[in-house]
Formats: structure tokens, C-alpha cells, sequence
């Protein structure tokens, strides 16, 4: 069906931009009519940013703590290094 990204919390919009479209570059469209979803929920200081990822098969998180320049890329490292399914 179709890749779902959410922001909850305070993002700047070219940030918001920048990390919706990396991780859009980086997933693709979900296989055979699923609908996956990423959830992106940044810290009340902006300290921190807090992404699920949930398919049909498989859910996973992390906390990053990388600036917000640096987050497109290194949330797309992180999905790399784990094909989801």
C-alpha cells in the first residue's frame, strides 16, 4: 500500500524535509500491498531523535544523537545495514 512517515515533536522544515526524503530514497515502496510505517519523535531539548520503524514482519528503533544535519544520513545508514522485509 504505501510508506507512511510521521513527525511528533518540534522539526524545523527543511530538516523534516531532508530526513522524509532519505528515508523515502532508502525504503522504497513496501512489497505486495503492505503498509509500513516510520515514526520519527525528536527530544523536548532536540537533543535526541527516537525513529521506529514498523513493517508488516519486523519493528526496530533507535535513539540517535547526531545534530539534526546529520540525522538524514545517518538514519538511512542505520535502515542499510538491516533490510527490511
Amino acid at each position: 500500500m504505501s510508506l507512511t512517515v510521521n513527525f511528533d515533536g518540534s522539526w524545523d522544515s527543511q530538516t523534516r524535509k531532508e530526513i522524509e526524503d532519505a528515508v523515502r530514497r532508502c525504503i522504497g515502496e513496501p512489497p505486495n500491498n503492505e503498509s509500513w510505517a516510520v515514526l520519527l519523535s525528536a527530544g523536548l531539548s532536540g537533543d535526541f531523535c527516537e525513529v521506529q520503524v514498523t513493517t508488516a514482519h519486523q519493528s526496530r528503533s533507535r535513539l540517535f544523537f547526531d545534530d539534526s544535519s546529520k540525522l538524514a544520513k545517518a538514519i538511512t545508514e542505520w535502515i542499510g545495514m538491516y533490510p527490511l522485509r
